[in-house]
């Protein structure tokens, strides 16, 4: 049936229109019946020859920017096309249409700017964003991707060049997880910019002015937030995309009391890094109480990470969060965190108060000296700026995990566990080669960037990519699917849970702690069941009685499928 009249729309808006249009896949009928006829070439191809065409012409594009553009372009004029190429393709087009490629397509946006994806609330629109959502013609929107340009991974303040990076998010949500492209929107809050260059450039697509901050920033903030649960529910998913640490976890803090908030950089990373935890134990051997972690980097996100894994040890051996937390160690560029240090350092962030422990002073001063002080199970890298460790260096060449580094770990450990969470490549503390050479292979390697298949001791190592693409999508649709009323870190967990309960033993064998990315969608089927059933359960659930069925089922029922739909009877 056609979703529109028929007497209003034209044959050629019709094809304008990214949201119905079919392109050549247009049967000869549906041609005669919406005034198609002559407006097409006359071949008619279904949609797997288009997705053919489409992957065959993308692939004689060599730059990853212009990749993303054409794909953008393809999203404008065939929606449904565009993710079924993307889903047929997963694998390929990912590190296109997210990172490393969107890095950098937002360093061009001024340059690459088409038509809007998604609104631009600046502050020039204090006092009446309400009016300006009301805009967005879609009324049922569950998840929206809000970014004001502060920290793009790997590059920093682009103000509001940031939006592409909050237009990837979107589409993944709809990609891997599952949710209609209408439900999701992406939207970029422009308090200007710090980048002098951006300010003086003269395409510019932003604000030309000094970044705002303080309590400006947060009435902003606050009318944003409260303008989009008035127009979209108060169940709407709010998730923060490329803030500073600093402002996503206030952000966090201030709206998690009453909105279903989330911070990718913080709970994302968190829940992946426990899902790595849990999907390695049965190799490290022994419980997680007999494991000690030392975490390199000490910022929002390394204690984030920590305080997630020590709840949920906390959970499964009924012991304390401080019983949890006595074997988590952190470092940073001062030295392992003290109690002594704790004492005499005001400016000491309170996120690392929980892990300064009763160290001798003057012990592990570097992380080779703090690996053979502790013996630490497991070395986590989660660096958040190139000057951690390399204070005043301009470029960190250097791996923080060196090959020394990595032979203690070995010498101290029979299966340790090395993850190598920062990025991008020039954070990175090692790569998975040199983590199998310096530990003889017995390393369990875990890495937030690409990793490209080796050969080590005979067979073929292929390590999974440390990514939060596993968690957020899934965790969207069961918040959705349940009408989720807060996210606590049980829903967190149970996510986690699923993603490690997804690795097979066949993942295992080619040192991966995750399947595969091209299976991303049936982990969030399950991350979504399982995170759905743990809110009804906890009355975390605004439905009033459970769903018929079972929840994977449920789950897997509310997925987007981009098939076309027939307009013609």
């Amino acid at each position: 049936m056609v979703p529109w009249n028929r007497t209003v729309i034209s044959g050629v808006e019709l094809l304008r229109s990214g949201r119905y249009n079919k392109g050549m896949s247009f049967a000869r009928d549906e041609r005669d019946r919406l005034n198609l006829r002559g407006l097409l070439p006359p071949a008619v191809f279904d949609q797997a020859t288009q997705v053919e065409r489409v992957i065959e012409r993308l692939r004689r594009v060599t730059s990853g920017v212009e990749k993303h553009a054409w794909l953008a372009a393809l999203y404008e004029r065939n929606e449904r096309l565009f993710y079924r190429v993307v889903k047929d393709h997963l694998e390929e087009l990912l590190p296109v249409l997210a990172e490393p490629t969107v890095w950098q397509v937002c360093r061009e946006a001024g340059l690459m700017y088409r038509q809007p994806r998604g609104l631009y609330v600046s502050m020039q629109d204090k006092g009446s964003v309400y009016r300006l959502l009301k805009n967005w013609p879609v009324r049922n929107v569950k998840a929206v991707v809000l970014t004001d340009g502060q920290r793009v991974t790997g590059i920093g303040d682009l103000g509001v060049q940031g939006m592409p990076a909050a237009v990837s998010k979107a589409s993944l949500f709809t990609a891997l997880g599952g949710l209609d492209p209408a439900d999701v929107l992406p939207i970029c809050i422009d308090v200007g910019t710090d980048n002098q260059t951006l300010l003086e450039d003269k395409f510019y697509i932003g604000l030309r002015q000094k970044r705002v901050g303080g309590e400006a920033y947060e009435e902003l903030l606050d009318e944003v937030v409260s303008g989009l649960k008035r127009r979209f529910g108060p169940r709407v998913l709010l998730c923060f995309e490329e803030f500073s640490n600093a402002n996503a976890k206030k952000l966090l803090s201030r709206y998690n009391r009453d909105s279903v908030a989330y911070v990718d950089d913080l709970q994302g990373v968190a829940a992946i890094t426990l899902a790595a935890v849990i999907s390695s134990l049965p190799r490290m051997g022994g419980s997680l109480l007999d494991q000690r972690f030392l975490f390199a980097g000490a910022g929002e996100t390394g204690a984030h990470a920590a305080d997630l894994l020590a709840t949920y040890i906390a959970q499964e051996h009924g012991i304390t969060l401080p019983e949890a937390r006595k074997n988590m160690y952190f470092i940073d560029r001062k030295g392992l965190l003290t109690r002594r240090r704790a004492e005499q350092e005001d400016d000491l962030e309170f996120h690392k108060l929980p892990y300064a422990h009763d160290i001798p002073d003057g012990c592990g001063k570097t992380v080779l000296e703090s690996v053979e002080l502790l013996k630490p199970t497991a070395l986590i890298g989660v660096r958040r700026h190139r000057f951690s460790f390399f204070e005043g260096s301009k470029l960190c060449d250097e791996k923080l995990f060196t090959t020394d580094v990595l032979g203690a770990m070995a010498k101290h450990t029979e299966r340790p566990l090395i993850m190598a969470l920062s990025r991008p490549a020039a954070l990175h503390e090692c790569t998975a080669e040199e983590a199998y050479a310096a530990t003889d292979g017995r390393c369990i390697f875990v890495g937030a960037c690409r990793s490209t298949s080796f050969e080590f001791g005979g067979r073929t190592i292929s390590p999974s990519e440390c990514s939060t693409d596993y968690i957020y999508p899934g965790l969207g649709l069961g918040l959705a699917i349940a009408e989720g009323t807060r996210l606590r870190d049980s829903l967190i967990i149970e996510a986690a849970q699923a993603v490690a309960a997804s690795t097979t033993d066949a993942d295992i064998d080619q040192g991966a702690v995750f399947p595969r990315k091209r299976l991303i969608p049936d982990v969030s089927a399950r991350v979504a069941a399982r995170v759905a059933s743990k809110a009804f359960a906890s009355g975390l659930s605004a439905l009033p009685v459970k769903p018929k069925g079972d929840w994977l089922g449920l789950a897997k029922s509310w997925m987007f499928d981009p098939t076309y739909r027939p307009y013609t009877h």
